[in-house]
Formats: structure tokens, C-alpha cells, sequence
């Protein structure tokens, strides 16, 4: 059961980053606290996106910590990795970030990784 956790925190996480990014880019700079603010209470386009965001990430973290519970470290950890992989692709495909095969190399080395933690131990 930790696995699936774990997993469910990593949808989670890697959909509350693409949901900031789309928030980010309507909402007025940061940096502009006063705009910002305003955007937010007046609910102006990008508000709900950056509200559904906070919640994912602390909906993940609750299932993280149900993960943690029942995991290893070491394994659950190794696991965070796989939003790596699910925010590149969906970010290329979704949200039209650029495509580079250095970016696709880091993503199989990060898969390699995650597998190797998680093959299993001969004794």
C-alpha cells in the first residue's frame, strides 16, 4: 500500500507544478505583491489554477506521509524522482515547453535510476 501512497503523491505533485505554471503565467509578476493580491481576491483568471495547485501539493503531501509510513526511505525517496519524468513529458506535450533530446537523455538516466533502486536484491 505505501507504493501506491507514494505514487499517488507523485500525480499529485507533478499535477500541482503544471497547474502553478499555467497560474504563473497568467497572473501578474510576483514581484508585484499589491497586483497580485488583487488578481487573487477579485478571482481573476489564473487564481483558481494557482489555488488548485496549493491544494495538490498538500493533498500530496498527505498521501507522501501515509508513503513514508510504510515505505522505506530509500525506496519511497527514489520514487519522488518519477515526477521528474511525468512533469518533462507533460509540460513537451501539454503545455508546449521545448523539446531536447539532452532533456530526454536526463529523463531515461532518471527511469534508470528509479529501476535500479527497485530491482531486486539477489542474495
Amino acid at each position: 500500500m505505501g507504493l501506491v501512497w507514494a505514487l499517488f503523491s507523485v500525480i499529485l505533485v507533478s499535477g500541482a507544478q503544471l497547474l502553478l505554471r499555467a497560474a504563473m503565467l497568467l497572473l501578474p509578476p510576483v514581484g508585484d505583491i499589491g497586483d497580485l493580491l488583487s488578481h487573487l481576491i477579485t478571482l481573476q483568471p489564473g487564481s483558481g489554477l494557482l489555488v488548485l495547485g496549493l491544494f495538490g501539493y498538500l493533498a500530496s503531501m498527505m498521501c507522501w506521509f501515509f508513503a513514508l509510513k510504510r515505505l522505506p526511505l530509500s525506496k519511497a525517496y527514489a520514487l519522488l524522482s518519477l515526477s521528474y519524468i511525468a512533469v518533462w513529458a507533460a509540460a513537451v506535450f501539454f503545455q508546449h515547453e521545448a523539446f531536447s533530446v539532452q532533456a530526454l537523455v536526463g529523463v531515461l538516466l532518471v527511469m534508470a535510476g528509479v529501476m535500479t533502486i527497485f530491482a531486486p536484491v539477489r542474495r
